[in-house]
């Protein structure tokens, strides 16, 4: 019998199972490594990925870093005991930061980066040694017939950063000596290594072939051939060094020295070298897609952002992902992915209508606050153990904060703005995530994980369930020391299936339900309680909204009517004053001051007669009443300030005082003046409070009365015999109806007395609301409009097209006689000119791919020229296009560009016919576009209005062209807008639009 002892024996391949086997995905990897970084004590980590022939990627940090012997025994050391020991780093190495807990587990984190490329350049600096540096190509570790020792890593010590190219060039050669590409008989480790290779190579030649027959297998390479090839064409980038100095300078200004580490990762993978450069590949393509939002998925929120409120200056740890282009340190192109503020974040939270906080303790009770439609109730406890648990949980105590809105805006609390974003950040943000220690636990809150069961309980009912995935945001937060049973599965899937995490999905599932059966859901009695108040206040609302609008309105115009004629005669005075002063006059102190008292008088008048705030929805006739009297007291303003200009240089010129008694005089007189105007408000004010507060006394004498009108009847008509259930909840039913009326009219009171009291100015707010509120009414049924006009528009073109057709075979078809006559060639022309437009106006149709071409300056010129023909003679209009607009070259869609450059034209052919001057121009300043022509300017009024839909002060305009215009444009990024600024106008006092082009070049 033979017995003996032997030790386990690791393949080189080992390696290859460990790392690539390992990680389910990239980002995966991306995460396992900034964890590495984060238990460094970086304060920044980024993955730069950049674009070239061998597309490169680095993951950099400034975390503590490695000294020499560390890469060399601890990094290149599987399974180290720094990970499970869980110790803190010195204190040298914590830089004064927090501490953290070490996320890594089983030290092999570090071999995620086999899964991002096959070669990895290792760069580290501990702060008080020089750099070190290590080559692994991966791939090593795929041939079954080499151990673990058989694969020598190269490593070197180096001063300086600039060194690093000429050194990686010198590890790529040593690392090919695990090739043994020249053997030699007096080295036998290089012949057995040699040999190791060409039986590998064997194997995968007849894999290759056991595939030939597979259309997508792509000519054989071996392994071998791979590393060689790579070895000997890769170049280190000086610039790829760019990002990580930066880092390490500001870990040298706060630290004193620089330190960190960089992983460079040679030769992308595919999924990473897509974000660098997608070639071909559309922006909409699905595999491109995928792979961003899966990446951005998973990464975002790298940190718990629900500890850190938007603004916060002081961030422990910075993380990014960007995309550069290949000559980015030349033209600074570069793509950014992912930022450490793309996040729904504590102050986001907070303003959330239904949320939960609290935690469930070691027992399984859940204590804390809950908020249903704004109200908060506090310390509330609900028991979500369920049958079979211990008396303490495997699972152990942890933070929880859930939150989410209503859905439907009528049901919610609310308002439109706060509503349109909560619903924009689900698209980004939502999900129910997990955090140990701070940082993110995968794949949990990913849009595919459904680890609580959320939608599946959902499509059972989802009213009583409540909760939905795509918009509930919240996290559970876990400690190691409480949550240790806790464990991740080694490829970071998720928890491994134990009892501890049975228990913790099992918590969570019934603490969503009790919370969606008692407060949120369906079946709870809060939610039909908190909606149909909200619905009467809503109502109530409503009602005081059209009431105060046709108040404002009625007032508006009482105003206008009222101060009309009064502020007419100001004008005349004041221009008969403009006129006396303008002639060149001497005048005594009795003169001057008779002048100074009248311009005074106006002037008092004046803030009587200031413009009031116009209503969101006034009649047309309304609407040019208003602009006159707006015209009129912005004349007497101009008048009044030329007036007192005037006076003070008579004044100076007369010498009536000196320089002292002069500014003595004007600062008591002004003083006084403004005295005597706060004053008169005081006394109206007063008066208005006193009638104020006898109207409301008389109020509360009737609400004081109400319940005795409504509820006496009740009581008078109650007898022995009558139903005593009845008559109490009818009595209770007329109190609630009336609690609720005086709390709404009387808090209302008060708010809007707390907000004068603030210095709010209530009308312009309410003004600006029911504008708002008007709006959003009207661009409901103005994009419907659209819509319709679309279709119609893509049945009209087909339609005019096939007669189009029909038209010219039949011309065609006549007789040469008839061809000679003057009617037929003006009926030819005329059907040419239509065909022209059709043609042009054919790629405004909705449906089929148009591409982007390289559209100039002069070919948007020659579609005018063609589109227009002699219009511009016809109306002897002088139309100058620049030389420089006719160099300009913008890429896009040539259905997206010139339309906007017709539709300008074509309403500036109806504009110019008001001047005496005909003259529209284009030309570019300071690399903007500029439409002028010589209409009238655009009324102030009218600006902000001008590119809405159906917005249109031309006689029979239909307001659609400037929207779609603006609203194309966008697509594409470029911006258009009114000229308002001196530089940006070609002609002054015209209509002058600007157009900003992105990517917009100018040829030389």
């Amino acid at each position: 019998m033979t017995r003996k002892s032997i030790s386990f024996k690791a393949q080189a391949r080992t390696i290859d199972h460990l790392g690539k086997g390992q990680i389910a995905d990239a980002p995966t990897a991306i995460s396992e490594l900034w964890k590495n970084s984060y238990d460094a004590y970086a304060r920044d980590v980024a993955l730069h990925l950049y674009d070239d022939d061998i597309k490169c990627g680095a993951i950099i940090d400034n975390g503590c870093g490695m000294t020499f012997e560390q890469l060399s025994d601890s990094w290149l050391t599987i399974g180290t005991a720094s990970k499970t020991t869980k110790k803190l780093l010195p204190a040298k190495d914590r830089f004064g930061l927090p501490d953290r807990s070490t996320q890594g587990e089983k030290g092999i984190g570090r071999l995620s980066t086999a899964f991002l490329a096959p070669v990895t350049l290792i760069v580290t600096k501990k702060k008080d040694s020089r750099f070190s540096a290590a080559l692994i190509d991966w791939r090593l570790f795929e041939n079954t017939y080499l151990s673990l020792q058989d694969i020598k890593v190269p490593m070197s010590e180096f001063d300086s950063l600039v060194q690093l190219p000429a050194l990686c060039a010198e590890l790529q050669n040593d690392m090919l000596a695990n090739l043994a590409l020249n053997p030699s008989d007096n080295n036998p480790d290089s012949l057995i290594l040699r040999r190791a290779w060409e039986r590998f190579t064997e194997d995968e030649k007849e894999a290759s072939d056991f595939h030939s027959n597979d259309k997508n297998a792509s000519d054989f390479v071996s392994t071998k051939d791979l590393i060689k090839k790579l070895s000997e064409s890769f170049t280190f980038n000086e610039h790829y060094l760019d990002g990580w100095q930066k880092i390490l300078s500001k870990a040298k200004g706060l630290d004193g020295a620089t330190h960190g580490t960089a992983l460079f990762l040679l030769d992308l993978n595919r999924d990473l070298a897509l974000l660098t450069n997608r070639g071909d590949l559309g922006r909409d393509f699905n595999e491109y897609q995928d792979i961003e939002v899966e990446l951005v998925d998973t990464l975002r929120a790298f940190v718990d952002p629900f500890k850190r409120k938007k603004y916060d200056e002081d961030v422990e740890f910075y993380y990014e992902i960007q995309a550069f282009d290949r000559n980015f340190w030349v033209n600074g192109n570069r793509n950014e992915i992912l930022n450490y503020q793309d996040v729904f974040d504590a102050d986001d939270f907070s303003i959330l209508e239904h949320k939960i906080e609290g935690v469930v303790d070691e027992k399984g009770w859940f204590r804390g606050d809950v908020t249903a439609f704004g109200e908060t109730q506090k310390n509330i406890t609900i028991m979500c153990r369920t049958p079979g648990m211990g008396a303490n949980t495997e699972a152990g105590k942890f933070n929880i904060k859930v939150g989410t809105f209503e859905q439907e805006k009528a049901k919610s609390t609310h308002d439109k703005d706060s509503h349109d974003y909560l619903l924009d950040q689900t698209k980004k943000y939502s999900g129910f995530m997990i955090f140990r220690d701070n940082l993110r636990v995968l794949p949990y809150g990913k849009s595919n994980n459904d680890f609580f069961q959320i939608e599946e309980r959902r499509g059972k009912n989802a009213g009583r369930y409540y909760w939905a995935s795509r918009r509930l945001f919240g996290h559970i937060s876990l400690q190691q020391q409480d949550n240790y049973r806790l464990k991740d599965k080694a490829g970071r899937e998720g928890f491994i299936i134990n009892q501890a995490a049975r228990e913790l999905k099992s918590l969570v599932i019934q603490l969503l339900t009790e919370l969606a059966d008692k407060f949120f859901g369906t079946k709870s009695d809060n939610r039909q309680v908190m909606l149909e108040a909200l619905s009467k206040a809503k109502q109530k609302q409503k009602k005081a909204q059209k009431a105060s609008a046709k108040v404002n309105v009625k007032t508006f115009s009482a105003t206008l009517k009222k101060n009309e004629d009064v502020l007419n005669r100001q004008v005349e005075q004041a221009k008969n004053l403009h006129n006396e002063l303008e002639t060149d006059i001497s005048i005594s102190l009795n003169q001057l001051d008779s002048l100074v008292k009248k311009i005074d008088q106006i002037e008092q008048l004046r803030t009587d007669l200031k413009v009031p705030n116009k209503p969101a929805k006034v009649s047309n006739s309304l609407e040019e009443q208003y602009r006159s009297y707006r015209d009129m007291f912005a004349e007497l303003t101009e008048l009044l300030q030329t007036c007192r200009e005037r006076l003070n240089q008579l004044e100076a010129k007369g010498r009536y005082f000196s320089p002292i008694q002069s500014a003595e005089k004007k600062y008591q007189y002004s003083d006084s003046s403004l005295t005597k105007q706060v004053n008169r408000y005081i006394s109206n004010i007063e008066g208005s409070f006193e009638r104020l507060k006898n109207v409301w006394l008389s109020q509360s004498r009737q609400d004081k009365k109400a319940f005795e009108k409504e509820a006496l009847p009740i009581l008078d008509s109650v007898t022995e015999s009558s139903n005593v259930a009845q008559t109490l909840n009818s009595l209770d039913a007329i109190y609630i109806t009336l609690a609720d009326d005086f709390a709404y009219k009387y808090d209302a009171f008060l708010q809007a007395l707390e907000k004068l009291e603030n210095g709010i100015d209530l009308d312009s707010a309410f003004v600006i609301a029911e504008e708002e509120r008007a709006n959003a009414e009207q661009e409901i049924n103005q994009i419907r409009g659209l819509a319709q006009l679309g279709i119609s528009f893509e049945i009209l073109a087909h339609e005019l097209n096939a007669q189009d057709q029909a038209v010219t075979r039949a011309l065609n078809s006549m007789s040469s006689d008839a061809k000679q006559q003057i009617g037929f060639q003006n009926a030819m022309k005329a059907h040419k000119q239509f065909t022209e437009y059709l043609r042009f106006l054919s790629p405004l149709k909705l449906s089929g791919y148009q591409s982007r071409d390289d559209i100039t300056g002069t070919e948007i010129k020659k579609n005018i020229e063609i589109f227009f023909r002699d219009r511009f003679d016809r109306q002897n209009v002088d139309l100058k296009i620049s030389s420089s607009f006719e160099k300009m070259i913008v890429v896009d869609v040539k259905s997206r560009i010139i339309p906007v450059f017709i539709n300008i034209l074509n309403n500036a052919l109806y504009w110019v016919g008001l001047a005496e001057k005909r003259q529209i121009e284009i030309d570019i300043v300071d690399n903007l576009v500029i439409i002028a022509n010589s209409g009238p300017a655009v009324d102030q009024d009218d600006i902000e209005r001008l590119f809405e839909l159906f917005y249109s002060r031309r006689a029979n305009g239909n307001g659609v062209g400037l929207y779609l215009s603006k609203q194309n444009l966008a697509v594409a990024h470029h911006k258009i807008w009114y000229a308002e600024k001196e530089e940006e106008k070609l002609i002054n006092g015209g209509a002058n639009f600007v157009i900003q082009f992105r990517g917009m070049e100018i040829k030389k």
